[in-house]
C-alpha cells in the first residue's frame, strides 16, 4: 500500500502549543471566575515556572493528553482499509463487501504442539477488498479477471431456473473454501486482439511461484463458470514464467559506532523487496538495493547481482535465489 496522508484533523497537536492552550483557554478563564484575577495570574505564572510542582504536573498531564490523542487516532484510522494496520481491524473492514480472511493451510491438531493455520496476509486481503467491486460483475476486464482468479472458489454458484409460470429462483450455492489453495497473482491478457482468446498467467503461492497443473485447472474451472465468464471469451490458463535471480552486494561501512550496517536490518529490507516484487510484471531494480543499502548506513556498494535490472513482462515473475550482503570496512 502507498503512503496515505494523515488528514490534519487527526494529526497531535505540538507540546508547547497545547500547553499554552490549556493555560489561556481554559485554566486562566476558570481561576478568574474561581479565586478572582489577581491571584489567577499569580497561579499562571507558577505553570509558567518549571521549578514549580503545578508545572511538573502540567507537564505529565499534556503528556498523557498527546498519547491519549495518539491510541484515539490510531484506533480511528483503523476503520478504513488505505490506513488500517491491525489484523482484526482489516478483516472487520473487508467484511462490509462480504469479504473473509482465506486459509492458506488449514490447522493440524492432529499432532502436538497443535499446527495453527496460515492465514492469508493482511496485504493480499486488503488488494483483494480494492478489487472486490469487481466481483459484483463477471469477468471480461482485467482486474475482473484478476478478482476472480485470485479469490478461487469464494463466489457461490449462481443458477436461475423457473419453479412455475410465476415464479423465477436464484440460487446461490456455497462449498468450502478451506484448504483451498489460490493464486498468489494473476493477469489476464487477449493473446491474439478481438479474437477473444483470454489467456489467465498464474502466479503460485508455493515454491518459485510456478503454478501446478492442478491449480491451473482449478483457475480455468472457476474463471469458465456460466455466471462468471463472458460468453464471448476463450479461456486458457498458463503458469507464470519465473525469471530466477539473486541479490548479492559488496556494502562498506565505517568504524564510527552510529556509522556501522544493520546487518539484520538491511538483510530483512532486501528480502522484504524481493517478496514485494514477486509478482506478475514485477521489477527488481539496482537503483532500489543502492537505495536500501545506504538507507542502512552503506557508505558505498558494489552490486554484484543482479547484473542488470530485472523487468519482467505482465506473464513473467521475478523469483529471489537468495539474498547475500557482504560487509567491508573502508
Amino acid at each position: 500500500m502507498s503512503a496515505v496522508k494523515v488528514p490534519d484533523i487527526l494529526t497531535v497537536e505540538p507540546f508547547e502549543v497545547m500547553r499554552e492552550r490549556f493555560i489561556n483557554d481554559f485554566f486562566y478563564p476558570h481561576a478568574v471566575k474561581e479565586v478572582g484575577e489577581e491571584m489567577a495570574q499569580l497561579l499562571t505564572t507558577g505553570l509558567r515556572s518549571p521549578n514549580e510542582s503545578a508545572a511538573l504536573l502540567l507537564d505529565s498531564m499534556i503528556l498523557f493528553r498527546q498519547q491519549e490523542t495518539r491510541n484515539d487516532n490510531y484506533k480511528y484510522l483503523q476503520n478504513f482499509s488505505e490506513t488500517a494496520t491491525d489484523s482484526e481491524m482489516i478483516d472487520l473492514v473487508v467484511s462490509r463487501l462480504g469479504l473473509t480472511r482465506q486459509v492458506i493451510q488449514p490447522a493440524d491438531n492432529t499432532v502436538f504442539p497443535p499446527i495453527p493455520a496460515v492465514m492469508e496476509s493482511d496485504a493480499s486481503l486488503l488488494l483483494r477488498y480494492s478489487l472486490a467491486p469487481y466481483g459484483l460483475a463477471t469477468t471480461g476486464t482485467r482486474t475482473g479477471y484478476k478478482f476472480h482468479a485470485m479469490t478461487l472458489g469464494e463466489r457461490p454458484l449462481i443458477t436461475v431456473y423457473r419453479e412455475s409460470e410465476n415464479v423465477i429462483i436464484q440460487r446461490f450455492e456455497f462449498t468450502s473454501t478451506e484448504g483451498v489453495t489460490r493464486p498468489k497473482d494473476a493477469e489476464a491478457r487477449m493473446v491474439t486482439p478481438n479474437s477473444g482468446e483470454v489467456q489467465i498467467r498464474v502466479l503460485s503461492p508455493i515454491g518459485d511461484g510456478s503454478a501446478s497443473q492442478a491449480l491451473q485447472d482449478a483457475v480455468l474451472a472457476y474463471c469458465s463458470r456460466p455466471d462468471v465468464a463472458q460468453e464471448s471469451d476463450h479461456i486458457t490458463t498458463v503458469s507464470a514464467d519465473i525469471n530466477p535471480y539473486s541479490i548479492a552486494i559488496d556494502a562498506w561501512e565505517e568504524t564510527a559506532p552510529t556509522r556501522l550496517i544493520d546487518r539484520e536490518g538491511l538483510n530483512k529490507a532486501l528480502n522484504d523487496y524481493a517478496e514485494e516484487q514477486h509478482k506478475l510484471g514485477g521489477t527488481i531494480q539496482r537503483s532500489r538495493i543502492d537505495q536500501i543499502a545506504h538507507n542502512h548506513n552503506a557508505t558505498r556498494l558494489n552490486i554484484l547481482s543482479p547484473a542488470s535490472d530485472v523487468a519482467c513482462d505482465w506473464f513473467e515473475a521475478p523469483y529471489c535465489q537468495g539474498v547475500t550482503v557482504n560487509v567491508r570496512i573502508n
